[in-house]
């Protein structure tokens, strides 16, 4: 009662947003409503499914507002860019926007935190990646970021693989000669075999999101060694591509440590203050189980 009674009596809870198309199941809502409790902190956080005809009209409507920050998730990552004031590198070079911020200026930068999340996700489990070649399955706005933060931190080698390989090559161009990391594309027909030791295979499609048995076309080689495969999809969080890739004896990284640490980056991009990353994915995991 006595925190309720500062709030009333303080500045409005600062607001933030969540736009998308669909967004039912997700679960950004939830974990971030749990990080700004753990950090009392008076924020507020709304889910908007909005029609790709009403974009303009609803992020005018929360410029309009002044709201403090948000998300953006699929399908709009890419268009947003004519909407928003300034970009970050990660942005711009991946051509993908996730998270929005209202800066001292009233004006709106576009962030993308996808990649880094999944960034430090990785180096959490594989350690130094200079080393490390990377097949990255996707063209997307996931993909994209993490293209760009594979690259940043100057990864051996990125190859691009696509059903639509001019999508792939568009991404390659955009990223050549940034840093000492190649960057090559493959053709994506048929299965695809993973067959070389020491990879980092990263699914960044949406196949397998809300599907248990949904999976890209993929093998895994058995007897690999030091293979570890990566799916950005974070319900379910086992997918049925983790699984195909630990039954060949590959190590697997689920989607919810990248889910959580891009709102992390979120939070400290809106706030200035770091969320407790534990607190975050136990709320997811607690959404997920309800």
């Amino acid at each position: 009662m006595d925190t309720l009674h500062a709030l009333m009596k303080g500045p409005l809870p600062s607001l933030f947003f969540c736009i998308g198309n669909p967004v039912v199941g997700n679960p950004t809502q939830y974990m971030m409503e749990k990080a700004f409790l753990d950090m009392d902190f008076p924020g507020q956080y709304i889910t908007c499914e909005v029609e790709s005809d009403q974009l303009q009209t609803a992020l005018e409507g929360l410029k309009a507002l002044h709201v403090a920050g948000g998300n953006v998730t699929a399908p709009f990552k890419q268009q947003v860019f004519p909407y928003l004031d300034s970009f970050t590198e990660s942005a711009r070079l991946s051509n993908a926007v996730n998270c929005i911020t209202l800066q001292e200026d009233g004006t709106y930068q576009g962030d993308n935190t996808d990649g880094k999340g999944f960034l430090q996700s990785l180096k959490a489990r594989a350690g130094n990646l200079h080393e490390r070649r990377v097949v990255l399955f996707g063209s997307g706005g996931a993909a994209s970021a993490i293209a760009v933060e594979l690259v940043l931190s100057e990864v051996k080698e990125v190859i691009l693989v696509n059903r639509t390989r001019e999508r792939a090559e568009g991404l390659a161009e955009r990223l050549q000669g940034i840093t000492r990391t190649r960057i090559s594309t493959q053709a994506w027909e048929g299965t695809y075999q993973i067959e070389e030791d020491g990879l980092v295979v990263v699914q960044a499609t949406s196949v397998g999101l809300f599907d248990e048995k949904g999976c890209i076309d993929v093998a895994f080689s058995h007897g690999l060694r030091d293979v570890i495969a990566c799916d950005v999809v974070f319900n379910p969080s086992d997918t049925a591509f983790l699984k195909r890739a630990r039954q060949a004896g590959a190590a697997t990284l689920d989607g919810l440590g990248m889910l959580v640490n891009q709102g992390v980056l979120g939070i400290e991009n809106w706030t200035g203050r770091k969320a407790d990353a534990e607190v975050m994915r136990a709320a997811l995991t607690e959404a997920f189980s309800l």
